[in-house]
C-alpha cells in the first residue's frame, strides 16, 4: 500500500532556506553534513510511520474478517476461488503469502458460542418446589415471596390381636383406626442475588395442624366410634438455602444449578409433646401436634434444565441428610428405661423429573414427578433399634401453573397428588413473589 505524507509549507520552506542560507554565507562542510543527516533521519521516521500504518490497516482488515466469519460462518469451496487469467496475475498470486484463516475463524466462533451460552439466563418455570422453578435473582435484587399452602392426608390402619382357627374364623380383637390430617401453612421467603449466578434464601413459616382420629374395636361389643382430636400451631422450622448456576460451555448444554438447603429445629419437637394410649392395640395419640421435625437436616441437590423449543425439560437429584439427636433417656426406680435416647430418623434419596411448556407470553404450565426413598429410623431404647416399616417411599405427581400480570409480577400455583401409600393425598401451594432492586 502506497502512502503520501503531506509536509507543511512553512516547514518545507525552512528546509530549503537552510542550504541557500548556508551557501550564501559559505558554510563549512560540517554544517552541510548535519543538515543532510537530519533529512535522512526524517525520511527514516517517515518510512517507519508508513510501515506502522500499513500494519494497523492489515490488522483492522483481519479483525473485520474474523467478526464477519463469527457472525455468519461460511466455508468457501476451492472451486469458488477466482483463477488468475494473466501471467502477471498468476505470478502475483504465487508470490503473495496466504494467511491461515480457518483456524482463527473456528476459535472465534467457538469463543462466541461460549459467551452466548454463559450470558443466557435460566428459562423461567413455575415454582413447584424449593429446587425446581423460578429464576435466580440478579446481583443486588431482593425478592420477597409470600405463600400459603394446604396439605391433606388420610391414613387407615387395621390392627389384629388374636389367632385364626379357620381361614374365615378369627378369635381376638380387630382394631380399625382412621386418621384425617389437615395442615395449613403461611410462609415468607426472602431471596437475594449476591452475584448474577449466586443466590441466598431465608424462609420461615407459621403452621397450623388439625388431626381427627376415629377408631372402633370390633368383636368387643363397641357400637360407636371413638374420636380423638388434636391441634397444634406455631412457628415452623426455619430454612436457609443457597443456589449457584454453573457456567455453560455451549448453547446446547443444559443449565446446571447447585442447591444447598439447611433446616433448623425452631418448630415444636415431636419428642417433647406428651401422648396418651387408648384401645387394645395401644396406639399413641399426641395431646398437641408438633409444628417442626425436631432434627437438623442438610439437603444438597443438583438441578438440570434443558430448553428444547417449545418445551423445557428439567429434573433434580439430591440427598437428604438428617442429623441424629439425643432425645433424652432415664431409668426409673424399678430399672425401667424411659425415653428414646439417641434417635436417627433416617436419610432420604431424592429425584424428580418433568417438563414445562409456555402457553403464551404470560403463562406457562409444567408437569413433573418426584420420588423420595427414606431409610429406616433407629431408636436407641427400642427392643429392636431399627424400626420396621419406617423405610417409606413418598411419590408425588406435581402440576404447576404460572401467570405473569401486566406489571410483570408472576403468580405460581402448584398442586401435588400422592401416588404412594405413605405420601400425602394432596397438597396445594400458591406463591406470589415481589422483586425490589435492579
Amino acid at each position: 500500500m502506497q502512502r503520501h505524507l503531506t509536509i507543511p509549507g512553512a516547514y518545507l520552506a525552512g528546509l530549503l532556506a537552510l542550504p541557500m542560507t548556508a551557501w550564501s554565507a559559505e558554510p563549512s562542510a560540517t554544517a552541510t553534513d548535519d543538515v543532510l543527516q537530519k533529512m535522512q533521519t526524517i525520511n527514516a521516521q517517515y518510512a517507519e510511520l508508513l510501515d506502522k500504518m500499513d500494519n494497523i490497516d492489515e490488522r483492522r482488515e483481519r479483525l473485520k474478517k474474523l467478526m464477519q466469519a463469527a457472525d455468519e460462518p461460511k466455508q468457501t469451496s476451492p472451486a469458488a476461488k477466482p483463477r488468475a487469467t494473466t501471467h502477471s496475475a498468476a505470478v502475483a498470486q504465487i508470490a503473495t503469502p496466504r494467511e491461515p484463516m480457518p483456524q482463527p475463524v473456528e476459535v472465534a466462533s467457538e469463543r462466541k458460542q461460549q459467551l452466548e451460552a454463559q450470558n443466557q439466563s435460566v428459562p423461567e418455570l413455575p415454582r413447584i418446589s424449593d429446587d425446581v422453578g423460578g429464576v435466580l435473582s440478579p446481583r443486588g435484587r431482593l425478592t420477597i415471596e409470600p405463600s400459603v399452602g394446604f396439605t391433606y392426608s388420610s391414613v387407615n390402619r387395621v390392627a389384629v390381636e388374636g389367632f385364626t382357627i379357620l381361614p374365615a374364623l378369627l378369635v381376638g380383637i380387630i382394631d380399625v383406626v382412621e386418621a384425617d390430617r389437615d395442615s395449613y401453612s403461611a410462609r415468607l421467603t426472602g431471596r437475594y442475588g449476591i452475584t448474577n449466578r449466586f443466590e441466598a434464601e431465608l424462609s420461615g413459616s407459621w403452621v397450623y395442624r388439625d388431626d381427627a382420629t376415629r377408631s372402633r374395636e370390633f368383636l368387643t361389643g363397641a357400637v360407636e366410634d371413638s374420636v380423638f382430636k388434636a391441634q397444634g400451631q406455631g412457628l415452623g422450622d426455619l430454612e436457609l438455602g443457597l443456589r449457584y448456576q454453573f457456567k455453560r460451555r455451549k448453547p446446547t448444554s443444559p443449565f446446571l444449578v447447585g442447591n444447598l438447603r439447611i433446616k433448623s429445629t425452631t418448630g415444636t419437637d415431636p419428642f417433647e409433646i406428651s401422648s396418651m394410649s387408648t384401645l387394645a392395640g395401644q396406639p399413641q395419640f399426641s395431646r398437641e401436634l408438633p409444628t417442626g421435625s425436631g432434627f437438623w437436616s442438610i439437603n444438597p441437590s443438583l438441578t438440570f434444565i434443558y430448553p428444547s423449543d417449545p418445551v423445557v425439560f428439567f429434573g433434580s437429584v439430591g440427598y437428604l441428610w438428617t442429623l441424629e439427636d439425643d432425645k433424652g433417656m432415664s431409668i426409673d426406680d424399678d430399672g425401667n428405661i424411659l425415653g428414646f435416647g439417641r434417635v436417627d430418623p433416617g436419610d432420604a434419596y431424592r429425584a424428580s423429573f418433568g417438563l414445562g411448556i409456555g402457553l403464551n407470553e404470560r403463562s406457562s404450565f409444567s408437569i413433573s414427578y418426584s420420588l423420595d426413598q427414606f431409610t429406616r429410623t433407629r431408636i436407641e431404647t427400642a427392643s429392636n433399634p431399627s424400626i420396621a416399616g419406617s423405610d417409606v417411599t413418598i411419590g408425588k405427581l406435581l402440576l404447576g401453573y404460572s401467570l405473569r400480570l401486566n406489571d410483570g409480577t408472576p403468580l405460581n400455583l402448584a398442586v401435588g397428588i400422592g401416588t404412594t401409600d405413605d405420601a400425602p393425598d394432596t397438597d396445594v401451594t400458591f406463591r406470589m413473589p415481589f422483586s425490589f432492586g435492579d
